[in-house]
């Protein structure tokens, strides 16, 4: 029995960790699409212009990163955490966005645009400019947002007001 467990520990950890070659390729690049960053600590890295379309991103620490016009479009960035983040005119189209950490973080121009936002927290955050088209977010928070010319169209369910 103890074996089982042991072995059950180790998959999980297999499981749950980034690739070390993505990460590298990251670093080397600057670019990383497709990879599995998951759980991988990219926090205060300048990560702008980056490639991370299709990327896995969950649970990827983000705080305080520094990522103008990243692209994240089709990228699972579920529970990660941009908090302070600069993230100006990044790309989120069709990104899987749950339960993400945004607070405080700056994110003009922001592209939003048939993301699956679920449990967001835009606490503090600016988000000036920053487009939202075909998106629920009901159950997402956005208390003290900066929303100057953010841009929520008809088929957005729960925008703020």
């Amino acid at each position: 029995m103890k074996y089982i467990f042991v072995i059950l520990v180790l998959w999980t950890n297999i499981l749950s960790a980034f690739d070390p070659h993505d990460l590298a390729t990251l670093k080397d690049e600057g670019d990383c699409p497709k990879c599995d960053l998951s759980y991988a600590d990219l926090s205060s890295m300048d990560l702008s212009m980056s490639d991370f379309s299709d990327a896995n991103l969950s649970h990827a620490d983000l705080t305080n990163a520094l990522a103008h016009k990243a692209d994240f479009t089709h990228a699972d960035l579920s529970y990660a955490i941009f908090k302070g983040s600069n993230i100006k005119g990044a790309s989120f189209v069709k990104a899987v966005l749950k339960k993400v950490d945004f607070t405080e973080a700056r994110i003009w121009k922001g592209n939003f645009t048939h993301a699956k936002i679920d449990h967001c927290d835009f606490s503090g955050a600016a988000l000036g400019s920053a487009i939202f088209d075909d998106n629920n977010v009901t159950n997402s928070t956005f208390a003290d947002a900066i929303l100057y010319k953010t841009v929520f169209h008809k088929n957005v369910i729960g925008a703020p007001r």
